[in-house]
């Protein structure tokens, strides 16, 4: 069996709060996906992901690997506007189970990963 990406657009996660959020997103992940997310994770909502993964780490789930493109900042008075406001731009989060990515190389403009499922 391969390895399976589910790739989410933001209005997916739109209507969820925080928790529903987290908790969407790690669902996902114990099921060994790798989550491609339609939109960058905000610093906050990056940090509140691994703690909620760090409570929940046990010999079945080791862990995430999250990498997270941001749109360009500054791009222009609508953008600078939108953020202000709490809105987003853009952006690409990476999600993943520590046991299947192997190496994530992140440049300013894309994100490399590689993963295998061990036997």
């Amino acid at each position: 069996m391969g390895i399976e990406i589910e790739f989410i657009s933001s209005e997916m996660l739109d209507d969820k709060n925080e928790n529903e959020k987290m908790r969407f997103i790690l669902e996902k992940i114990k099921k060994n996906k790798i989550l491609v997310i339609e939109e960058s994770l905000s610093s906050l909502e990056e940090t509140r992901l691994i703690e909620e993964t760090m409570s929940q780490i046990d010999e079945k789930f080791s862990g995430i690997e999250v990498s997270t493109l941001k749109e360009r900042t500054n791009r222009g008075i609508r953008d600078r506007l939108i953020r202000f406001l709490g809105g987003r731009t853009g952006g690409l989060t990476v999600i993943g189970p520590s046991r299947l990515i192997k190496k994530v190389k992140k440049e300013p403009q894309k994100i490399l990963l590689l993963a295998e499922k061990k036997r």
